[in-house]
């Protein structure tokens, strides 16, 4: 009994790694802008959906619009006493609809004897540390702004290795309808977990979520959208092979967030 509580214990500790790492959520002070408009963007970090928690390290961070192709980046403002990262974006005049989007790159957390310690295996392995497991977790965020009804840049891919790719314009989503997205990997549709919820749905307990599906052979995901709002919509690849001496696994996160009327 005392081995096999052991080995559960540990296969707990293992399989738990891509989950301790906080979800990035992209929220902009509002969802439709002028023109010229400066617009401040939160990119919060959380369990609890959606409820600031921390401020992620900036120095892995790129972040700001999506604009003939590329990503135009914005300076980043950690903001302590609030708990997020601050940043604006100009609203381009060539496009009904604006693509604000965030990657985070390289945030390596291994399990050792003394709980969650930040590092890769080697660096912590130099110090005499321990490590039982080492994992990678990269973020990809979006979100539109100005969405409206004739627009067709709302689908637009932005390159995110992990990306949620809209179906349904958002200007279109509506309570008591399903919402289409599209998950690609790589580039290539995907079929994987797509967790949505929305703002206020639960504040009490962290991962808590208030729908569910996976994506089909062709990437399409449906979500039945229960409350107007703020939505995001997540979804999750991990166990992707890890670097020797680096990490022994890799994880991956997307979230798009779109405001429901």
């Amino acid at each position: 009994m005392r081995k096999w509580l052991c080995a559960l214990a540990m296969s707990l500790i293992l399989f738990a790694v891509p989950a301790f790492s906080h979800e990035l959520i992209l929220k902009p002070a509002k969802f439709n802008a002028a023109k010229g408009e400066e617009l401040p963007i939160e990119l919060q970090s959380t369990h609890i959906f959606i409820v600031k928690e921390e401020v992620e390290d900036i120095s892995t961070i790129k972040a700001g619009i999506f604009q003939s192709g590329k990503l135009v980046e914005s300076v980043l403002k950690p903001n302590e006493p609030d708990l997020r990262i601050d940043f604006s974006v100009k609203i381009p005049d060539d496009a009904s609809s604006t693509i604000v989007m965030a990657n985070k790159i390289g945030d390596i957390w291994s399990v050792t004897p003394d709980g969650w310690k930040a590092g890769t295996r080697k660096s912590l392995e130099d110090q005499g540390i321990k490590v039982v497991r080492a994992s990678l977790t990269d973020k990809f965020v979006k979100t539109i702004i100005n969405p409206s009804a004739s627009d067709t840049n709302f689908n637009t891919e932005v390159g995110q290795e992990l990306e949620v790719v809209p179906i349904t314009n958002p200007a279109n989503a509506s309570v008591g309808q399903y919402y289409q997205v599209k998950i690609l990997f790589k580039g290539q549709p995907a079929s994987m977990p797509v967790f949505a919820t929305y703002d206020g749905f639960v504040k009490e307990y962290e991962n808590t979520y208030a729908y569910y599906t996976e994506s089909d052979e062709n990437g399409v995901a449906n979500i039945k959208i229960t409350a107007p709002g703020l939505w995001i919509i997540r979804a999750s690849k991990d166990n992707e092979p890890g670097v020797p001496g680096e990490y022994d696994s890799r994880s991956l996160r997307s979230i798009l967030s779109i405001q429901v009327k």
